[in-house]
């Protein structure tokens, strides 16, 4: 009984040490997938730094901002000033549709389902007050310059 109790005692100690190796990607073949090694790498303090020079009066790029709309908790939120025929990106997080409806004049009126939509703001610069058609209480105010 005693070599049987050593052999059993031995097997089991090998089956311990193959599995703790297995886990640690050790042995291949073993049917488990070692888990990735994770290195990070951080930016040099000169390349965190680095921003692009401005540009002169008058000829910045009005794309250099994206402007956008979020429609959250029944409430716009985000682009108040955009420039003239800007593309406006309207982000829906609601359970619920919502419009983007200009309160004078045609100048957009957007149906907003939920997820990601856009329009185009007006060329003629101006203050424009919106609301939301379905919901009374949803207000904003885009300002085109």
């Amino acid at each position: 009984m005693k070599t049987s109790t050593r052999t059993s005692s031995a097997l089991g100690l090998a089956a311990a040490v193959m599995l703790a190796l297995s886990g640690c990607g050790g042995m291949s073949g073993s049917g488990t997938t070692a888990a990735p090694t994770v290195t990070e790498q951080f930016p040099s303090a000169s390349a965190a730094t680095t921003e692009p020079a401005p540009s002169a009066p008058g000829t910045g790029s009005s794309s250099a901002t994206p402007a956008s709309i979020l429609i959250k908790g029944f409430q716009y939120q985000g682009a108040g000033t955009v420039s003239p025929g800007a593309e406006i990106t309207v982000t829906n997080e609601d359970i619920e549709a919502h419009t983007i409806t200009a309160d004078t004049g045609d100048a957009f009126d957007v149906n907003v389902q939920i997820g990601t939509t856009s329009f185009t703001a007006p060329t003629e610069p101006g203050t424009y007050p919106y609301h939301c058609n379905f919901h009374g209480n949803m207000k904003g105010t885009l300002t085109v310059k």
